[in-house]
């Protein structure tokens, strides 16, 4: 079945951009969503995400509007207002014999209006801009282009804001509109649906998701406080299970299996959800240990998840962890989070983990993180905090390296606190 899209935007963008899907894509059925303020924008959010597959915003202040005022779970794009949409502002002024000597431009940057200016060979004089920002409500980009309008500042306004120019159309201040053209349309939904077929490939797959709560407390609180703070725990846990619309099994004592499909569960909306659940757990004193597989069959699935959560067990504040086919990626959602294989197959590599002393994917994880930081020298401490593990820990890996000869000591980190300095130690690999 052909998939639904949903246009949001002002009525100007509409009719174009409805023109643009009949003229290009006739078999795509659509659904219209107009509003003419952006920050109405979220009063259409939940039925449009209901009706149809996927949301072409008319621009990027549309965009954020939805983003800002609801959650978005359907794939979603908007169309760019850039130099196309600026020269055709600048090809009107010029049909109609208008002044370029002084104007304001809101929504596209300094950069893209010096470059048409530069292309569209005319002579300007004084040019306003006000770059898109979310930081900047619809109503304070309408009273910049009023002040400098009032007081004579510039000749004629040009907006990427429907509702704004709409206003000042009304004041009776000149002022043209940046509007998408048909093929930005077209280039737009093109990308669009692209990304719809591809969430659908991701979708038919079964998702495992493994949870296992643990204590790490020298004087742990008394037996009620911690069933009361377990018990809230899970409640949010079925809060997360409905969202992901998967089902719950417990295992053991303080351990869960659920199961979902893949395109849910990886869905950035609900990382971000068990992401605050691990973030609470960590506030209460719960570490919060989870892994989730990715499988054609639940057997593969569960697999997968026995290794993630054995990658999130190896760190002293848990996390979350997600292996599809030789991929790991953990911990989600995390400033040190990585992305390595579980199997190599790269000679190079299981040479060099073989006189290491350690497994291969361990090997590939350190080369991940030397990528991320871009830096191959380390003390214990810094290492320990990219891996996830006791400097104790790191100590010892970094020992292995140096042994082996695939790394070398570079010199010792001056410290001014108390204890000895540490060494920095260069890895080879």
């Amino acid at each position: 079945m052909q998939k639904r899209l949903a246009l949001v935007g002002p009525s100007d963008s509409m009719e174009i951009m409805r023109e643009s899907m009949k003229r290009f894509f006739p078999d795509v059925p659509f659904n219209t969503y107009v509003r003419e303020r952006t920050e109405d924008v979220h009063e259409v959010l939940e039925q449009s995400q209901s009706e149809c597959d996927g949301l072409l915003f008319s621009g990027v202040g549309v965009q954020a509007a939805a983003k800002a005022g609801g959650v978005l779970t359907k794939p979603y794009t908007q169309i760019e207002r850039g130099a196309y949409s600026l020269i055709r502002a600048f090809s009107e002024i010029q049909r109609r014999g208008l002044s370029f000597d002084r104007i304001s431009v809101d929504v596209v940057t300094q950069q893209v209006i010096s470059e048409v200016i530069r292309e569209f060979g005319i002579p300007f004089g004084q040019v306003y801009s006000m770059p898109f920002t979310t930081e900047h409500t619809e109503r304070e980009f309408l009273e910049w282009h009023r002040e400098l309008l009032e007081t004579n500042k510039v000749d004629l306004a040009i907006c990427g804001f429907g509702s704004v120019y709409q206003e000042l159309v009304g004041l009776g201040y000149p002022v043209f509109r940046m509007l998408p053209s048909s093929l930005q349309v077209r280039d737009t939904v093109e990308h669009l649906l692209g990304a719809i077929a591809a969430r659908g490939l991701r979708s038919a797959g079964i998702a495992i998701q493994i949870v296992r709560l643990f204590r790490k407390e020298a004087n742990p609180v008394n037996q009620y406080d911690r069933m009361k703070d377990e018990g809230r725990f899970f409640l949010e846990l079925l809060e997360y299970v409905r969202a992901i619309q998967g089902s719950i099994f417990t295992l053991g004592k303080h351990e869960y299996v659920i199961f979902a499909t893949r395109g849910v569960i990886e869905s950035p909306v609900h990382l971000d959800l068990f992401g605050s659940l691990i973030a609470w757990g960590r506030r209460n004193n719960i570490n919060v240990c989870s892994g989730i597989g990715i499988g054609v069959t639940a057997f593969e699935a569960e697999k997968a998840a026995q290794t993630a959560i054995a990658h999130s067990l190896e760190r002293d504040h848990g996390g979350m962890f997600l292996v599809h086919d030789d991929q790991i990626r953990g911990p989600l959602g995390e400033e040190d989070e990585l992305r390595y294989r579980t199997r190599i197959g790269d000679d190079t590599l299981l040479r060099i983990a073989n006189e290491v002393g350690v497994t291969p994917t361990y090997v590939d994880r350190i080369r991940a993180i030397m990528d991320k930081t871009g830096k191959n020298t380390f003390d214990s401490a810094e290492l320990a905090a990219c891996l996830g593990i006791g400097e104790r820990s790191a100590r010892r890996v970094l020992k292995k390296f140096l042994d082996s000869g695939h790394a070398i000591l570079v010199g010792k980190e001056n410290s001014y606190t108390v204890g000895r300095p540490k060494n920095l130690v260069q890895i080879n690999i």
